[in-house]
């Protein structure tokens, strides 16, 4: 009897280990997932600075950041070109 004893307290120490390890999971994610949720805004806060930059330079000859204002501008050009294309078959 003692053995079945001894079992039954290392089943109830596992289960309540495993209760306890469950519980930090479940912490660890939540936190997870509010570190998630905060890269997010500082990811949509740098998109939204980095436009706002764009419109203050975006017409300058030379500085930092013309180069990436060309290739946005190049990119515009090229995203009118092909959704005209898209009218134009649409059209047809």
């Amino acid at each position: 009897m003692a053995f079945l004893k001894n079992l039954g307290n290392k089943i109830g120490e596992v289960a309540v280990d495993a209760a306890e390890k469950a519980k930090e999971l479940a912490e660890i994610t939540r936190l997870k997932n509010e570190i998630s949720g905060e890269q997010k805004k500082i990811q949509q806060a740098f998109i939204d600075l980095g436009k706002l930059y764009y419109e203050d330079i975006k017409d300058a000859s030379e500085g930092p950041g013309t180069g990436l204002c060309d290739i946005i501008k190049t990119a515009e050009a090229t995203i009118a070109e092909l959704e005209s294309k898209i009218t134009s078959i649409k059209t047809n």
